[in-house]
């Protein structure tokens, strides 16, 4: 049976209105025009990589803070909006939170319909091969996107059709194993087949350093799978735990492929190593990038990262709309390598500190991460204290107060991937690119694999490499805490942590019971000093996190849809 695809509106973000006119005036397309045209190819494709969810949480505005809420490292501006909600959701028989939700079988299914297509087509051979390789990785970040969630899912690599036996349709799910052990075998090929680079105007396509990437991200879940989760469902969840260090290996292999490849040095282009750090986020292609989700606005695909973040009085809507919480700003060391926790019976709102001695000095990814008391910021000054005591001198432009939505959450607003250059954002119309796989990220999982092996020296080495690239000095030894926070602190609300704490099984202690906080700033003229009074900052909630919640679960509809899918332990 011959199949038809509506693509139309993928041709809107490929040629434009202009170019519309000049093919056929239908959006149904043929299987066959697909399979013997490469353009058609290419707007099929499109449609996927659309429908692929890179980053969590939908793209209206405050969305995109969905799993930095979930993992406690920063908050939004209000208790109804959706990360915090999500973040307070119980997690039970129903699911989720809908954001947190994942189960893109429909663009799984288009992966397989273009896979098969392409075994047909008639069109360049090389090319044909290529094509085929990019829905083939498209399909295996959607399983490790599955995997991650709820182990493991049903591993369809054939598009079904609805003639088939209705046994063959009620698929049963896959083992956890095989999901992780398909990724790995799947980018083993495509690092072979998938290009090195693309020209400028194919940026956002996966090349072997993505599939790279993605196996060494695979391989570290699947060996803290294996060490620090048990096998369930009579195998179903978990791996056996004498398979760890061989899915670390293939984790640090696939890593140090790429560091030593050289297509993807770390970025050092600004001797300034805060302004440096800063860049690497806002400067969309720069060599440290390994694979983006592109944004333009010329496509019509934006967001509003700036709108939301971008401080009180230099934003005319959303601004200071996403918070670093208190235990996220201590994790940052000062820069001699010394713990900044805080003694919180100092954070009475009487000890005065001054801004040298508890933030200048600290690590510059926190100063490039963080809109703290002072900031300098497009040739002003940000300020968050609630008021000033003392007189302020006649003349001075010193205010009594930081403006409202600057003061009244937890005194650390969000700056990381919000781009100084730009005056008054409006909402929809950034371009920043979302990182998805970035070089430090691959130091850091081949530090973690070779410590997970026992092999500490080495994986110090890797950390410091990371440390001195930030301006921070050389750990002398290493221990696993201080490992997870480097990745922490590096890797800061970059969609990592929520699922580190998952495969690490430390999200109950992390999460379960917890409220996270914020400080209430207080500055005193005449010292030139501040106060710092802890505060709740999480809206007077606690958290509920389970040891059942280390697998989300199928859920009651989709066990509904389709009765052969077993449920997760504990729902």
């Amino acid at each position: 049976m011959k199949k038809i695809f509506i693509i139309l509106p993928l041709f809107v973000l490929l040629f434009g209105c202009n170019d519309l006119l000049d093919i056929a005036p239908t959006n149904i397309i043929s299987e066959d025009a697909v399979k013997n045209d490469p353009v058609l190819v290419d707007a099929f494709l499109n449609k996927i990589y659309v429908n692929t969810r890179f980053q969590s949480g939908s793209t209206y505005a405050p969305d995109q803070a969905l799993l930095h809420v979930m993992s406690g490292e920063a908050n939004v501006f209000a208790g109804w909006q959706v990360p915090f909600a999500a973040a307070m959701k119980i997690i039970d028989e129903n699911g989720a939170h809908s954001q947190a939700e994942y189960w893109p079988y429909g663009n799984i299914r288009s992966c397989n319909e273009i896979i098969d297509m392409l075994k047909e087509a008639t069109f360049d051979p090389e090319l044909i091969e290529q094509k085929t390789a990019e829905a083939r990785w498209l399909r295996a970040f959607m399983y490790f996107d599955l995997v991650k969630r709820y182990g493991g899912v049903p591993l369809i690599t054939v598009a079904q059709s609805i003639d088939q036996p209705i046994e063959e349709l009620y698929v049963e799910r896959n083992s956890e194993k095989e999901i992780y052990d398909f990724i790995a075998s799947e980018m083993d090929d495509l690092a072979n087949i998938l290009p090195e680079s693309y020209s400028t105007d194919e940026f956002g396509r996966p090349t072997k350093w993505a599939a790279l990437a993605l196996k060494s991200r695979a391989m570290l879940y699947a060996g803290s799978i294996a060490k620090y989760g048990t096998v369930q469902l009579n195998g179903l969840l978990g791996i056996p735990s004498g398979e760890a260090n061989s899915y670390y290996q293939k984790s640090y292999d696939a890593a140090m492929a790429i560091i030593n490849g050289g297509m993807h040095p770390l970025y050092k282009e600004n001797p300034d190593p805060q302004a440096n750090y800063g860049e690497i986020f806002i400067k969309d292609g720069n060599s440290e990038v390994i694979f983006a989700e592109v944004y333009d606005l010329g496509l019509l695909k934006t967001h509003s990262w700036n709108f939301v973040c971008m401080p009180d009085g230099f934003q005319t809507g959303w601004g200071s709309n996403n918070w670093m919480y208190l235990e996220s700003w201590e994790r940052y060391e000062y820069n001699d390598g010394s713990s900044a926790m805080w003694d919180n019976s100092l954070l009475d709102g009487k000890h005065k500190f001054s801004l040298d001695s508890i933030i200048r000095n600290k690590d510059p990814r926190f100063l490039a991460s963080a809109f703290y008391p002072e900031t300098p910021w497009q040739d002003a000054t940000v300020y968050v204290h609630t008021s000033t005591k003392g007189t302020i001198p006649a003349g001075s432009d010193w205010p009594n107060a930081a403006p409202n939505r600057n003061k009244i959450k937890t005194g650390m607003m969000i700056k990381k991937r919000v781009n100084e250059a730009i005056k008054l954002p409006i909402g929809g119309e950034d371009e920043t690119d979302w990182i998805v796989f970035r070089t430090a990220e691959m130091y850091l999982n081949a530090a973690e694999a070779k410590f997970e092996m026992g092999e500490v020296d080495a994986a110090r080495n890797l950390v410091n490499i990371i440390r001195d690239r930030a301006g921070m000095p050389d750990k002398q030894t290493l221990s696993l805490d201080e490992l997870r926070n480097e990745r922490y602190v590096e890797l800061y609300i970059e969609e990592h942590h929520y699922w580190d704490i998952r495969r690490w099984r430390i999200a109950v202690d992390e999460l379960n019971g917890k409220g996270f906080h914020g400080v209430v700033w207080d500055y005193y003229i005449d010292e030139d000093k501040y106060t710092l009074k802890i505060k709740d900052g999480d809206f007077g909630q606690i958290r509920t996190f389970a040891e059942r919640n280390y697998y989300f679960p199928i859920g009651l509809d989709r066990i509904a849809d389709n009765p052969n899918l077993v449920e997760n332990p504990g729902y």
